[in-house]
């Protein structure tokens, strides 16, 4: 799946827009315990900044939940995407070495673009990520979500990647191998505002990959305070 992050960069860099300088190790922001066997990583989206999972309550939910757990939010801004190191730098940075140090549960919370790094990184690195939390992710282009849904489903979809740039159609089909095919899919959540932009493919993801009991909607729309409200709920 290395030729996953390589796609990602080519549909990414096709908005033309210059990403921040990437850095390794890549920056965080900690609290909690600095030993212990849980660790909860957040990646922000696409126009976040690693500062506001503190801001918008994330840690303070995250350590009612799991007031053991060592809370590390990565500044995972689209530069990683484009270099196509995202989900290296967290498996490096991040994620291996809490295992040594003794973690044994891996929870990763992903917000919109940061969804979509939680599912690369689990695609590029199985076995690392023991819990997905999802908030309105994205998922893929609204083209290639519409042809899944006409066909009836990831399974009865016929779809085949057309060229290197075809990222979405890739992603599919490596989370339909992995997930649906090979029964290889860590514990997965999805929540997702009703009035969200991206609620019609979280749909579709929802209805392919995931159980009703996975799966949590309210009213909101694509920004924090619906996101902050459906956190709370995905984890009590």
């Amino acid at each position: 799946m290395n030729r996953l992050l390589s796609l990602l960069t080519l549909v990414l860099s096709s908005c033309g827009l210059l990403p921040r300088s990437t850095q390794a190790p890549v920056p965080t922001v900690t609290v909690g315990m600095s030993a212990g066997s849980e660790l909860v990583v957040f990646l922000p989206g696409r126009w976040s900044t690693v500062d506001e999972f503190e801001r918008e309550g994330f840690f303070k939910i995250a350590a009612e939940r799991w007031p053991a757990a060592r809370l590390v939010a990565a500044d995972l801004h689209l530069g990683y995407y484009k270099s196509r190191s995202s989900a290296k730098r967290v498996h490096e940075d991040i994620i291996a070495p809490a295992r040594k140090s003794g973690v044994k549960t891996v929870r990763v919370v992903g917000v919109s673009m940061g969804g979509l790094g939680a599912l690369i990184h689990d695609l590029e690195y199985p076995g690392d990520i023991d819990e997905i939390y999802l908030l309105s992710p994205f998922v893929g282009e609204e083209e290639v979500i519409a042809e899944i849904g006409a066909a009836g489903g990831v399974r009865k979809w016929q779809g085949e990647p057309k060229s290197e740039r075809d990222f979405s159609r890739k992603l599919w089909r490596g989370l339909e191998t992995k997930w649906l095919e090979q029964g290889r899919r860590p514990v997965v959540k999805l929540a997702c505002g009703t009035e969200d932009r991206l609620a019609g493919s979280n749909r579709q993801f929802a209805a392919d990959f995931l159980k009703k009991d996975e799966i949590l909607w309210r009213p909101g729309n694509h920004d924090w305070p619906a996101w902050r409200e459906l956190f709370r709920g995905m984890v009590k």
